[in-house]
């Protein structure tokens, strides 16, 4: 019976095979119709398979990657030289963002965020077909959305496009990434996924992230920190360390494994990385030192950078100054200027007694155009030692002068008669000087202080004549104190810099150095003594030439000078513009100068060259 069984089971399978053929036509007309049928099937397939590139070709002709999409506003951020920061700005949009190379990421960073997010990245197109199956197979068993299949170059085109997580929206991230990678390598992908990720609050990008959570540079990152930042996008706020520490290591352990299933750390490094403690050291918040300088960088680049600014100068300028201010008239405002001679750098400045006040706080005094008063002298002498007109030691008539009705006098209403230049130049007399200017011509004059640094005015030759000796041509406490900078090297002008990546210029030869040690022997502390808080001192310490000026009516004060090393600029007054009897240069402005130089941080900037 079951021989017959079986029997009759094959006999019935082979005649239901020959009723299939036979319905088609017959045994042998069954196989033609049924290649037939492949064949329209594959040519059909093939027709489905071409239209798709030819749309795609179509789609990619109609809608060009647009590139410029990728790119965001960065936060600006002011630094010290030591890197210590000044001031920082969010992004237009409220981020804060850095901009970082991927050279600059590190070595574990990168190989995190791959190892997390889209291990075959190396090997896709931008779209990887295994991953959407493994996560059309995943999201099936769970009945649920367990995974979307995205790659890391999707996920960007997310982040770029804002896409919606919709079927549609995967669609596009698909085409845009397949688009994005025939436009730019792998390694640029990573890197400007790695500047637009998110990572907690209003961070985006590795530079901010690691900023803030680890006070570190991205290359500085630990491998636990590293897998730690990686695993943030995923989840910023959900995962955010400070607010739930628990899920944010149980993430890091996560892509410590993924690490270590693609080859990536050993099982050594795996486990020292996943017995690390959480250890976060939120950033510090932007120094409250160096405001008017940060402002300025901020002016001259939106994005901020790296100043040429000392810490160490800098918090002495704002010591002295306000140890200074308590004795000087209500209402006085000081700037100071600091220049590195052999750099040409901004390394300190101050634009006002107290940038806090709501009035004048705002005010940069070191690039506010003020009357020099007599601090142009030096080069006003400079330009009859560079005629050969004169030396130091040639006798001037200090005499009084008509000068077509203008009859000038001294500082002191006195007259001293014959005397040395050497000896006007020191005591500020304001005769000799004119009588000089005469001799070698305005114009001589001018040409060669805007040559040392010092632009003046388009129309400072016939406007202000001779009166440009007593200050008559209004200059900004940066140009005057880098034009004592030209004396002290020796006669080589060279334009300040206030960034640390800005190029130095090459130096200009304005003053022979002969001409410069003359004068730089004349003003320094080898003849004279500089006033201090209180009167005169003999200062036993590093000597230094310095020139005092105050202008008409005790409107400005200054006293401007450099050690070989540094160049100073101090000035005094208000800036309303109101003179006050107290505002004269060797009694306000000297003492502030002369502390400076002999202080320990400026003392220090000599010896090592800081």
């Amino acid at each position: 019976m079951s021989r017959r069984g079986g029997a009759y089971s094959a006999s019935g399978a082979r005649s239901s095979v020959r009723g299939l053929f036979g319905s088609l036509g017959g045994h042998g007309q069954g196989r033609g119709r049924l290649r037939r049928w492949a064949r329209r099937a594959g040519l059909g397939g093939g027709v489905a398979f071409t239209a798709a590139v030819l749309a795609l070709v179509i789609l990619d002709r109609c809608y060009p990657f647009p590139l410029a999409r990728l790119e965001r506003s960065p936060s600006a951020v002011v630094d010290a030289s030591d890197g210590l920061s000044l001031a920082r700005r969010v992004a237009p949009d409220g981020q804060w963002r850095r901009p970082t190379p991927l050279a600059d990421a590190g070595h574990w960073l990168p190989l995190a965020t791959v190892a997390i997010e889209d291990r075959r990245f190396r090997e896709h197109p931008g779209v990887d077909a295994r991953g959407v199956l493994r996560a059309i197979v995943a999201n099936l068993r769970s009945g649920r959305i367990r995974q979307g299949g995205s790659t890391l170059t999707m996920q960007l085109i997310g982040m770029t496009f804002a896409t919606p997580r919709s079927l549609p929206g995967k669609a596009v991230e698909a085409f845009r990434a397949v688009q994005l990678e025939r436009l730019i390598s792998k390694d640029e992908v990573l890197e400007r996924y790695l500047n637009l990720a998110p990572y907690g609050r209003n961070l985006c990008g590795i530079e901010a992230g690691a900023q803030h959570w680890f006070g570190k540079r991205p290359q500085d990152l630990a491998l636990d920190e590293a897998a730690l930042l990686a695993g943030l996008p995923q989840g910023p706020e959900r995962l955010r360390p400070d607010r739930f520490p628990a899920r944010a290591l149980a993430r890091r352990d996560a892509v410590l494994d993924a690490m270590q299933r693609a080859g990536f750390v050993t099982a050594e490094e795996h486990a020292a990385a996943s017995a690390a403690s959480l250890s976060l050291v939120v950033s510090a918040p932007p120094s409250a030192s160096a405001f008017h300088a940060a402002t300025w960088a901020l002016a001259e680049r939106a994005e901020g950078g790296r100043t040429w600014i000392e810490p160490l100068l800098q918090q002495e300028i704002e010591r002295v100054v306000a140890a200074h201010v308590p004795f000087l008239p209500a209402g006085t405002d000081v700037a100071v200027v600091a220049i590195d001679v052999r750099r040409a750098a901004v390394v300190g400045l101050l634009g006002s007694a107290d940038p806090r006040d709501p009035l004048d706080g705002q005010v940069n005094g070191a690039r506010a155009r003020r009357s020099p008063g007599s601090t142009l002298k030096p080069f006003v002498y400079a330009a009859a030692l560079e005629a050969g007109r004169y030396t130091l030691d040639s006798i001037v008539e200090d005499t009084p002068v008509d000068l077509a009705g203008w009859r000038p006098a001294n500082f002191d209403g006195g007259f001293s008669g014959p005397v040395t230049i050497a000896d006007a130049l020191r005591r500020s007399l304001n005769l000799p000087a004119l009588r000089v200017a005469q001799s070698v011509g305005v114009e001589r004059c001018v040409g060669l202080i805007e040559a040392a640094g010092a632009s003046l005015a388009s129309d400072a030759v016939s406007r202000a004549g001779l009166t440009l000796v007593t200050g008559g041509t209004p200059i900004t406490a940066v140009e005057l104190t880098n034009a004592y900078a030209t004396l002290a090297r020796g006669g080589e002008f060279v334009p300040t810099r206030l960034f640390v990546d800005e190029p130095q210029r090459a130096p200009q030869r304005v003053l022979s150095s002969a001409t410069c040690a003359a004068l730089n022997d004349a003003l320094s502390t080898e003849h004279r003594a500089p006033r201090v808080r209180g009167g005169a001192s003999q200062i036993s310490a590093r000597p230094f030439m310095w020139k005092t000026g105050t202008s008409s009516g005790n409107v400005d004060a200054w006293a401007i000078g450099h050690d070989g090393h540094t160049a100073l600029g101090v000035w005094v007054g208000r800036f309303d513009g109101a003179g006050h009897p107290a505002y004269v240069g060797g009694e306000v402005a000297e003492p502030i100068l002369a502390e400076l130089f002999v202080s320990r941080a400026f003392t220090r900037a000599a010896t090592t060259g800081a």
